[in-house]
């Protein structure tokens, strides 16, 4: 497994003269965007070695830049988008993370001398989880985890040359592991201005986006916003939902409305977005409401009562709290009721 922080730096250093970020009328070269990681991982290193470094920043490219830099310098990373907990909840979620330096406000200072990666077994990134019960878990996730995430999006997702891709979710959430695969393929990350379908809208006229991805809120308000069937769609050739299968009509709507071009990727927090995925070519077949096929080199097993177990170099480590591990020798208990067919893996509830 790759570390994260090593394909991060390979990637803007790739194609330095093209636009790696798009956002509130600013484009970020792939040069300005490592001088930044690189500046990042300086400051990185005169915080506190124990800190988790928590973000409470709105969405933005330094959000994803400022995990890209805990990955190269081994640092572990969190984000909490404003106005998602209320005062009590965010010091109850801080005082379970433990030390923490808070950014929320960030002066990227100059880049210093040559760096040194951090190793694939090094935890990079503090990921957050409740399932549909139970208290919220903090996930540990590798730089090793992470790096096999952005290859197994990369090489098995059908994306177009150089994508545009339009992201309207957070990227301190679970399509922030989209970003890297973006970045590897030479292509440019969109983060429209503001929150909400009518920015998103917005943003499709003014980047003609070739990628799209959208959470099941996000899709359906989609659906149903008046203004979406007036806007052109022609330049999309993909677009990636996650988050839980379609329904028959809503495939059939989003087909009227975008085109053949619908992709879903499975997972969770403790394997991001890279358990199951379905092609646009899947959504046409007799499958098309399922969670898809495994990704390659991901093993899977439903034992008797039905329960998902995932066995793959994307999983993630354990659990920083509670204490206790996900994983039993080697496999992840995703808490997920399902069931195979033909190949095809279908979502039929969770696990008390």
């Amino acid at each position: 497994m790759r570390p994260a922080g090593e394909l991060v730096l390979d990637a803007l250093r790739a194609h330095p003269d093209r636009v790696a970020f798009e956002h509130a009328g600013t484009a970020l070269s792939y040069r300005d965007a490592e001088t930044t990681v690189l500046g990042l991982v300086e400051l990185l290193a005169k915080l506190p070695p124990e800190d988790t470094v928590v973000q409470v920043r709105p969405n933005d490219p330094l959000q994803w830049l400022v995990n890209a830099a805990c990955y190269v310098a081994g640092r572990r990373s969190a984000g909490i988008p404003p106005g998602t907990l209320d005062d009590a909840a965010l010091a109850e979620r801080l005082d379970r993370i433990g030390p923490a330096t808070i950014l929320s406000d960030v002066d990227v200072p100059a880049p210093g001398g040559p760096v040194e990666v951090a190793p694939a077994d090094v935890v990079v990134r503090l990921g957050f989880t409740r399932g549909t019960t139970g208290p919220v878990k903090g996930v540990e996730l590798t730089s090793g985890a992470l790096g096999a995430v952005a290859v197994l999006l990369r090489d098995t997702l059908p994306w177009p040359d150089r994508p545009r891709v339009l992201c309207p979710e957070p990227v301190s959430g679970g399509f922030g592991n989209l970003v890297l695969p973006t970045l590897l393929l030479g292509g440019t990350f969109t983060i429209p201005d503001e929150p909400g379908v009518d920015a998103l809208l917005d943003a499709v006229v003014a980047h003609r986006p070739t990628v799209l991805l959208a959470m099941p809120p996000t899709f359906r308000a989609l659906l149903d916003h008046p203004r979406a069937a007036g806007v052109d769609w022609s330049s999309l050739e993909l677009l990636i939902y996650s988050g839980t299968s379609l329904t028959d009509d809503e495939i059939d709507r989003a087909h009227a409305l975008f085109g053949q071009v619908l992709c879903q990727v499975f997972g969770q927090v403790e394997a991001p977005k890279t358990i199951a995925y379905s092609t646009p070519a899947d959504h046409l077949g007799p499958h098309r409401t399922s969670l898809g096929r495994p990704f390659p080199g991901i093993e899977i097993d439903i034992d008797e009562a039905g329960e998902l177990w995932v066995r793959g170099p994307n999983i993630a480590r354990s659990y920083a709290f509670p204490p206790g591990s996900p994983v039993r020798d080697g496999r992840l208990r995703t808490g997920d009721l399902c069931r195979l067919e033909d190949g095809y893996l279908y979502h039929v509830g969770r696990a008390r």
